[in-house]
């Protein structure tokens, strides 16, 4: 408040010097004939036809000074003082009317409208006689200000359509084009009005050129914006550069080491897909430490990158930053990711080392029947404690998960080195390296508006990440992705995972972990891991060209567990896999074939109970999306499934109280000496007819047993496929398969794992084609991260 009165006083100053006389009452400023002649505007407006008015609102935000009067002060700009002088109202048709004394013609404005560069006000003119508009014309059409170029002043003029003879003025906003709640404001810096003709115009009425045809601009004649430059040595000068930035502005972080008491605040910062703002280092040679981490609130259009992140788990201090600028509502003391995404849109984070430092940071586990807590990498930490971490507890001195594979993490402190949280969309997590991680909690994880909230982050993208160094085992908890919760199941996050690397994942059974609905996770390569890719919660998710590499003899490496409904699993390639390659298992809670938002819930077997899930109490609906939601309609086809290890099942299907209905597998190829290749629960072979799963196509090879329901016998036999191991090292058909050109439809993928056309589509993920290229092959560490962005 002292600085905007500060501005105020300067102005008034300024103003005095030049013989006017401001009258500032009630939130309306007037404006005598004598002073409007004498101002004049950057924009272009001669004082000779300036027009005098008083202004009021229909309201403004409240506890604020953002008031009417503000837009008619002379006060506007782009530093933060100028844009404390300004009007701002939240809501579609909130308005400012202009009151000129008597019947006059206005035939144009001049508007400076808060952020201009970096987003686009919605706004109409409309004119009348009377005060209550009750009879009004329109003068300017509704449309949205002007996208600015960095030469253009933000005190725009805009030119009526309609002009008329009239008293009032009404300005009315209808928001903006940002994202999230910010779209709903309209602030406005400073308003003129102005009568007669545009400065310079001729009497005579200019004529438009014609407009150019397309292509007659050449695209080596269009240059690349210009972007700001802020070098920045020190973590002070890092945070003030991040206060300060608009669209346009690049801050670059000079090699060293940048720590505060809390994050690194980015918030309110809207960028452009032409000028975004950048924060970037040298190939990871500035690195954030301590206790700092990332935080991006409201904002968009923002790129991180080159960053090394290093940071602590944090300590009570690490709220200072988040405290001074009002989000102490943030904190995350004791478990500082690496970035965390706030109700932010268009973000990418490119090309940055994710190895947080995690000294310190609790686990469990159970030794001789005890809980036992250790501090990671320190040393002789151990202790025998109850449900935390107990420094004074009995002292342990046995071996611990990172010494002996028997013992498994079962508990800890929940820490995440990626946090994508509220209502955002169209983010990019990239080329970034991630890992080593020991301690428990999700790698990246997309919590949406939390178990309260019912929307996730839509339409973002994360690929080309390298994941590699993450374990030892935990019983839960340490998924190197998890889309979700369960509470944001049955929402769509449109989310596609791909192209992603993850290398001896060593954390829970699940490395990708789907909790929402209508997603893809597609040409990602998991090689010796423990676990797999799950569609733990949500409907309608794709999960195509992926390569799931084991050594078929490690104990835990998977292909896909799903619940839910119409997912699609096809044109996968699985070798060497150790447990229960596809697993579909059946459901505790029965949410119906519908897939809606709010479906019809049945549970608890004997003794059932039916509820449409909105009618539920909070907690019994949050209790039940937890539940494993029986799978309808799952179509699982043109799959490569090859070397089966360690005498696992390849298909199971079926178990818990509610078996899978409309299941199709179709066109899948598999070899197998391990256990029985199709393994049904005995629920599953009683199934009514209209529920059994549906096999057409298959076509196997092995020793493995083919089913153990004598049906599924009778329907596949087994031959020789004639595989071989090609130049890139996966198992193909060769040119003498009988899979080439044996697919039976309606279930057929139009491509194959290689992004090769099928014509004449073959059994499996691999459509046999000689010399062709080969587009998607499994990834190798230098196809992703950091190396693979600069490339």
């Amino acid at each position: 408040m002292s600085t905007l009165l500060n501005a105020l006083n300067q102005q008034y100053l300024r103003s005095i010097s030049m013989g006017l006389v401001f009258i500032l009452l009630f939130g309306t400023l007037m404006i005598t004939p004598l002073e409007a002649q004498g101002a004049s505007s950057d924009a272009g407006g001669s004082s000779m036809n300036r027009i005098e008015s008083t202004v009021t609102a229909s309201s403004y935000q409240p506890g604020t000074n953002y008031v009417p009067g503000n837009v008619l002060d002379g006060v506007w700009g782009e530093d933060a003082e100028s844009q404390q002088s300004r009007w701002s109202a939240s809501g579609q048709g909130q308005w400012l009317q202009f009151d000129l004394g008597t019947e006059q013609t206005v035939t144009y404005v001049n508007i400076a409208f808060l952020n201009a560069r970096e987003r686009l006000s919605s706004f109409e003119i409309k004119a009348s006689n009377t005060q209550d508009f009750q009879s009004s014309t329109v003068v300017l059409e509704r449309q949205f200000s002007r996208q600015l170029q960095p030469q253009d002043s933000i005190l725009q003029t805009y030119v009526l359509q309609s002009p008329v003879k009239a008293r009032y003025l009404r300005l009315i906003g209808y928001g903006n084009n940002a994202g999230g709640s910010s779209g709903n404001w309209n602030s406005i810096m400073e308003v003129e009005l102005y009568a007669g003709k545009l400065p310079g115009e001729s009497p005579e009425e200019p004529q438009p050129p014609l407009p150019p045809n397309a292509g007659e601009e050449k695209e080596e004649d269009v240059k690349p914006p210009e972007m700001k430059r802020v070098s920045v040595r020190t973590a002070e000068e890092l945070q003030q550069a991040l206060d300060q930035a608009v669209a346009g502005t690049l801050i670059e972080l000079k090699d060293g080491t940048y720590e505060q008491n809390g994050p690194f605040i980015v918030k309110d910062k809207h960028g452009s897909a032409v000028y975004p703002i950048r924060i970037t280092g040298n190939s990871g040679k500035a690195v954030i430490s301590g206790n700092s981490y990332m935080h991006i609130e409201n904002s968009s259009y923002v790129e991180v990158s080159g960053l090394t992140f290093r940071n602590g788990i944090g300590d009570e201090n690490g709220i200072q930053t988040l405290t001074e600028r009002g989000l102490a509502h943030r904190a995350l003391t004791g478990v500082h990711p690496g970035i965390q995404l706030e109700s932010s849109s268009r973000i990418s984070i490119l090309g940055n080392s994710f190895a947080l430092n995690e000294t310190g940071q609790p686990y469990r586990f159970k030794a001789q029947n005890r809980n036992v807590w250790c501090l990671l990498d320190v040393e002789d930490s151990c202790r025998y404690s109850g449900d935390q971490y107990d420094p004074n507890g009995e002292v342990y001195e046995g071996l611990t998960p990172f010494e002996d594979p028997k013992l498994i993490t079962d508990n800890g402190t929940h820490r995440h080195y990626i946090r994508v949280e509220g209502t955002s969309s169209h983010n990019r997590i990239a080329y970034n390296d991630i890992g080593p991680k020991k301690g428990f909690g999700a790698v990246v994880i997309y919590d949406g508006e939390g178990h309260s909230g019912q929307h996730i982050s839509q339409y973002d993208v994360i690929e080309y990440n390298y994941f590699h160094g993450i374990g030892p085992r935990v019983t839960n908890g340490l998924e190197a992705i998890r889309l979700g919760l369960s509470s944001t199941s049955l929402y769509s996050g449109y989310i596609t995972i791909q192209y992603n690397l993850f290398d001896g994942f060593q954390g829970e059974d699940e490395v990708i972990s789907v909790k929402s609905s209508d997603n893809i996770v597609r040409y990602n390569t998991i090689r010796n891991s423990y676990g797999g890719i799950v569609s733990r919660h949500g409907n309608r998710n794709s999960f195509y060209g992926n390569h799931l590499i084991g050594d078929g003899v490690t104990p835990g490496s998977s292909g896909f567990r799903i619940y839910g409904n119409d997912h699609k699993i096809y044109n996968n390639y699985m070798e060497g896999l150790t447990d229960k390659v596809i697993r579909l298992d059946g459901g505790t809670h029965d949410g119906g074939p519908e897939g809606s938002t709010n479906p019809v819930v049945r549970w608890g077997g004997s003794q059932e109970q039916t509820a449409r899930l909105g009618d539920l109490p909070a907690e019994q609906r949050t209790e039940l999306l937890r539940g494993h939601w029986r799978q309808y309609n799952v179509q699982i086809y043109n799959n490569t499934i090859v070397n089966v290890g360690n005498q696992t099942t390849t298909f199971n299907l079926g178990g818990r109280t509610y078996q899978p209905v409309g299941t199709k597998i179709y066109n899948n190829l598999i070899f197998s000496h391990a256990s029985t290749m199709f393994h049904e629960t005995e629920a599953v072979i009683q199934a009514p007819d209209q529920e059994r799963v549906e096999y057409k196509g298959n076509m196997l090879s092995g020793n493995a047993p083919i089913s153990n329901n004598p049906i599924v016998d009778r329907e596949m036999n087994k031959q020789d496929l004639r595989l071989v191991r090609s130049k890139d090292g996966l198992i193909r058909l060769s040119i003498y398969s009988p899979a080439v050109d044996a697919a039976l439809t309606p279930y057929a993928a139009a491509e194959d794992m290689d992004g090769q056309l099928r014509y004449i589509p073959d059994v499996g993920a691999d459509e046999y084609a000689s010399g062709k290229q080969r587009s998607n092959p499994p990834l190798t560490a230098r196809d992703v991260g950091p190396d693979a962005w600069m490339k």
